[in-house]
């Protein structure tokens, strides 16, 4: 009898991968819409004193326009990588094949750290709004229930429990597909009425009644020059619009980011090209509207000195009579149209209107973690474990485990041991943004073969691929705001914690790749061939 010779390992984990295309461009849109705006109007009101302006207005409509420049040429870098390389993971895919495997290994570790993390923070955030929400209602009732109330659920026990609860409630939507885009898409349709209600709302605001009610509220006679006077007393100053519109930028980027994320889900959207097109270009251009009018709305509403300087207060600590009064809550806008009109029903759907997309938001937020993991284990270099998929669900499920659990570890992180969580997410966002940026510009020189072979868009502008064009824009800008923000204690604070921090979060991708390397070497698996196709569908 013939020796039997043994079975060749294939390059990849497996030839199909077993997901399916369930992802339509609503759902998308709608996710992509909940990751990058969910909680950010409560964060745009609390930081308004970062770009202090005379003509608030003004500043910030330029800076949002200014910002969605460079913001659009990262975005339609994404957009080429999810439909150059439509799997899961896809831009991450797209990382490792346009530079060196270690680089992009390097690069999406610390990404995905960042987002584990995310997910802990923004469900603390949800808890911390949700506790806003009833302590709004206690102020303006003057009812201890509801304060209490929300004083216990803004506690650590509080906070923990509701983030917890928010973890698993996305984790287990997450499991079936079909049901978890479905929930995207209504989530979507839901936010866009209750934000255009509550939109009509702040428009509706009478500036000189939300003046007279805050002062019967706080007991302050004239709220509006005793808050300015004592900010400026205490260091804010209001500068020239147009100085002021450069300030603005740095946290505008800021309120941009997670766009890429559409492109992790890439291997399972139907009409790739459309969708990926829908649910990066056109959902920032649709975030930056919003951005827009929302801020636009509440300066008008509530006034911009008003506004700036109430921020500043609240941020620095400062003691002041109107401060003082309404400590227990800060600069929160559903809190300020409850005041201006009395309308409980208003204050509740303006307050749902911001709170849901960061809730719903975390359902795609787990979704892209476990396809990253998923494209980790396809291509060899994170356990094969992470690469199983349910037959009934579609799903990765030890993937989704995996993220669940360290979502809810870096939850815990920011609740009892703050100072394990120095490093602000942010570096990274500017940091990994900027890598793929200069990667995707060198791309067609450094990997041309890969380039030729997969990339759809070629088009050429002076000789020059326009993808190498728009990455060196990008890569230019990021820089810049790296450079702008670095130090900055609200919106990147740095210290000794925060170095060792980002070593280990991008030397984890560097010992992933030599560990994969080594130990497929030993089975006869060329790694470095494998980072030279992309993975099956």
């Amino acid at each position: 009898m013939p020796e039997e010779t043994e079975k060749k390992p294939t390059l990849f984990l497996r030839e199909a991968t077993g997901l399916v295309r369930e992802v339509s461009p609503w759902a998308s849109v709608s996710a992509i819409f909940g990751l990058v705006t969910g909680g950010v109007p409560l964060l745009i009101a609390s930081w308004l004193f970062l770009a202090p302006s005379t003509n608030g207005i003004f500043s910030w409509t330029m800076g949002y326009i200014v910002t969605l420049l460079p913001t659009l040429a990262m975005a339609f870098l994404f957009y080429v990588a999810g439909v150059t390389m439509p799997r899961s993971g896809g831009d991450y895919v797209f990382n490792s094949r346009a530079s060196h495997p270690l680089i992009g290994l390097a690069n999406y570790m610390a990404l995905w750290i960042a987002f584990a993390l995310s997910l802990g923070v923004y469900s603390t955030l949800g808890a911390t709004w949700l506790g806003d929400l009833l302590t709004g209602l206690g102020l303006f009732y003057n009812n201890s229930y509801f304060l209490n109330l929300g004083t216990w659920i803004t506690s650590s026990t509080g906070t923990a429990i509701v983030a917890v609860i928010l973890i698993v409630y996305a984790a287990l939507l997450s499991i079936h597909p079909r049901i978890q885009w479905s929930f995207m898409k209504w989530s979507g349709a839901v936010t866009l009425i209750a934000t255009l209600i509550a939109f009509v709302g702040f428009a509706m605001v009478n500036k000189s009644v939300f003046f007279h009610n805050l002062a019967n509220l706080t007991g302050v006679s004239d709220p509006v020059g005793t808050v300015v006077s004592d900010a400026e007393k205490n260091g804010l100053t209001f500068f020239n619009p147009i100085y002021a519109v450069a300030l603005t930028i740095a946290p505008i980027w800021y309120y941009f980011v997670w766009y890429n994320l559409g492109a992790s889900w890439a291997g399972e959207m139907k009409q790739v090209r459309r969708n990926m097109f829908y649910s990066t270009i056109w959902a920032v251009i649709i975030v930056a509207i919003y951005y827009m009018i929302f801020t636009d709305l509440y300066i008008y509403a509530f006034g911009n000195r008003f506004t700036t300087a109430y921020a500043f207060l609240y941020n620095e600590g400062i003691s002041d009579p109107v401060a003082n009064a309404l400590s227990s809550i800060g600069p929160f806008p559903p809190f300020f149209l409850l005041v201006a009109t009395g309308s409980v029903a208003l204050y509740l759907i303006a307050w749902f209107a911001f709170w849901w997309p960061n809730t719903y938001s975390n359902v795609p937020l787990i979704t892209a973690l476990v396809r990253y993991l998923f494209a980790w284990a396809f291509d060899r270099v994170a356990p094969a474990k992470l690469g199983e998929v349910s037959e009934k669900y579609h799903t990765p499920t030890w993937a989704l485990i995996t993220a669940a659990v360290i979502g809810f570890i870096g939850a815990m992180m920011y609740i009892f041991i703050t100072w394990l969580s120095i490093v602000d997410i942010t570096i990274v966002f500017e940091t990994s943004y900027a890598i793929f940026a200069i990667i995707a510009a060198v791309m067609p020189y450094v990997r041309r073969n890969i380039y030729e072979r997969y990339v759809p868009i070629k088009t050429k502008i002076a000789g020059v691929p326009l993808i190498t064009w728009i990455g060196i824009a990008a890569f230019a800008f990021l820089v810049w705001a790296l450079i702008e923000t670095w130090g900055n204690p609200v919106l990147l604070p740095t210290n000794i914690l925060t170095y060792e921090s980002l070593v280990v979060m991008y030397g984890l991708g560097i010992v992933m790749y030599l560990v994969a390397r080594w130990y497929n070497n030993r089975k006869g698996i060329n790694i470095d061939m494998l980072f030279q196709e992309i993975p099956p569908e």
